[in-house]
């Protein structure tokens, strides 16, 4: 019920009285353990990369509730790009602007975890670039995730989302605990559109910026290669673990 609660509190409104008092307390108190545990974890900012469908936002997930930072989508950077067209600068620099502006809120003072962005080199210096300029500190690892072909795909055909919270789940590598229903709200879960063409075309793209992409990461000595083949869990493990190799 906790992670319900999240609408209030990011758009920075207390959460109402009445639903704290609806939530039990060992569920507040379970809460309340965690975050303190966070104070132990140093900050971080952490870029999460790999192709479509390869588990980028869940592992997003893990990685802010894990270390009390904020998320930021690339496909939110770049989709506020797109609607200040008519502001000056290329899309790049709009995504970069947009970025800098959501990290001054109050949940990235911690650090941030970048899903799905930067795509490109180009936009790999710029963000260097913006971070400096920000005195935000640079991003300290930068983490690829991968898996085979066949294997990204089983994973962009077997996606479930519940829509209000944006919880992802998959039919295989993260069931719900009752078929086609959210685990906390017990809403109707949704397939997100596909397409196997679409996909494809997604994947090249992807393969065709990387290689220059992890090139430059490596060069920075950022670069972090994880396996995402296996569920969930493990994943995250191993991405926590790639942290240690700083």
């Amino acid at each position: 019920r906790i992670v319900g609660q999240s609408g209030a509190m990011a758009a920075g409104r207390p959460v109402p009285p009445e639903e704290l008092e609806s939530v039990p307390t060992v569920e507040l108190l379970n809460e309340l353990k965690r975050r303190h545990k966070l104070l132990s974890h140093p900050p971080a900012r952490v870029a999460l990369l790999g192709p479509p469908c390869v588990g980028k936002r869940m592992q997003a997930e893990a990685f802010r509730r894990a270390f009390g930072i904020c998320r930021v989508s690339g496909a939110d950077l770049m989709a506020a790009a797109n609607s200040a067209a008519n502001s000056a600068g290329s899309l790049d620099e709009r995504a970069v602007s947009a970025l800098t502006g959501l990290l001054e809120r109050p949940q990235c003072r911690r650090g941030f975890v970048l899903e799905g962005f930067p795509t490109t080199a180009v936009q790999a210096q710029r963000l260097q670039e913006a971070l400096e300029r920000q005195g935000k500190g640079p991003l300290e690892d930068v983490i690829f995730l991968d898996a085979e072909e066949d294997s990204l795909l089983e994973r962009c055909r077997g996606r479930m989302i519940h829509e209000p919270s944006g919880r992802l789940y998959h039919e295989q590598f993260k069931p719900p605990i009752e078929a086609g229903v959210d685990d906390f709200t017990g809403d109707a879960l949704t397939k997100p559109a596909h397409a196997d063409v679409d996909f494809k075309k997604r994947l090249a793209k992807y393969q065709e910026d990387s290689a220059l992409l992890k090139a430059f990461y490596e060069r920075a000595g950022l670069k972090r290669e994880v396996s995402a083949a296996e569920g969930a869990d493990i994943v995250a493990s191993a991405c926590a673990e790639a942290l240690k190799k700083r």
